[in-house]
């Protein structure tokens, strides 16, 4: 997703599709915690669900905002303290919740550019593993972009900027269609 076209749609609906790929990362953090005991998947959701409440158009202060903010900062896995499969997923997920809620201070749409992107490196990083692809491979970018996981990835974004520019300041209802659907899906698997 270009920032040129998050720069079309208004504010509360660049949060909800950012929210949306946040709610598909936040799997992956829990997953990671599981594996390896440390993280704090409530943090992430505190600052989630605080990005919705914008959506909504009830907006933090500025003050729990950056608490929220320092709480999911806090919560992103050191790489080099982990070997998880998941502690890059887990970082993605981290740093995404993080992205928006840095949006909600600052209104530079280059954050939730960012979202997305950090949504399809997860799936990247684990299709790479999962296929234990050769690194040397001169194919390997599209062997990953052709993948069904990234495929899905991609569709869902697809589906949720759409659903996002349809969604009016304070449609509670069609906010919740999109943040419930997106808490039912994964981007590191595939629906069934």
């Amino acid at each position: 997703m270009s920032i040129e076209a998050l720069s079309k749609m208004q504010a509360h609906q660049q949060l909800a599709f950012g929210a949306a790929c946040c709610e598909r990362m936040l799997p992956n953090y829990e997953t990671f915690m599981r594996e390896v005991s440390w993280g704090d998947a409530g943090a992430l959701r505190s600052g989630l669900d605080a990005v919705w409440d914008a959506c909504e158009g009830r907006l933090p202060g500025e003050a729990q905002l950056r608490k929220l903010l320092a709480r999911c900062e806090e919560c992103a896995p050191d790489s080099e303290d982990y070997t998880s499969l998941y502690t890059s997923s887990a970082q993605d997920a981290a740093f995404a919740v993080c992205a928006l809620l840095d949006f909600l201070l600052d209104g530079d749409v280059g954050r939730i550019a960012s979202v997305p992107r950090f949504a399809t490196d997860s799936v990247d990083l684990i299709v790479q593993e999962r296929e234990r692809m050769d690194p040397r491979d001169p194919l390997r970018e599209q062997k990953i972009f052709e993948h069904a996981l990234m495929q899905q990835e991609l569709v869902r974004q697809r589906r949720d900027v759409a659903e996002a520019n349809r969604i009016s300041l304070g449609d509670g209802v069609a906010l919740l269609a999109l943040r419930t659907r997106g808490q039912h899906e994964s981007n590191l698997a595939l629906a069934s």
